[in-house]
């Protein structure tokens, strides 16, 4: 007897970190739009906790495409840090 499985659609996450580019070659099932919304925004807090923006803006973006290679969504986080006066 053979168990029909249904497959969800893959979708590609790749990273813009400045002047890197890091293109998914592996990609996550998702079922629907808010699944792909919900990867994409869960994954740049993780990539931002690492960051050291001294003193300037660090923008990390995560372009979503499906398997067509056609971008479906993009969500972007910016970390700003400075001292508010000198020491």
């Amino acid at each position: 007897m053979h168990r029909l499985e249904t497959l969800m659609p893959l979708y590609f996450f790749d990273v813009q970190d400045r002047d890197a580019f890091i293109e998914d070659d592996i990609g996550f099932e998702c079922a629907n739009r808010e699944a792909v919304r919900n990867t994409a925004l869960e994954a740049l807090p993780d990539m931002a906790r690492g960051l050291d923006p001294e003193g300037r803006q660090h923008t990390i973006t995560v372009t979503a495409r499906d398997e067509a290679g056609r971008y479906v969504f993009r969500a972007s986080l910016t970390m700003e840090a400075g001292w508010l006066e000198e020491s």
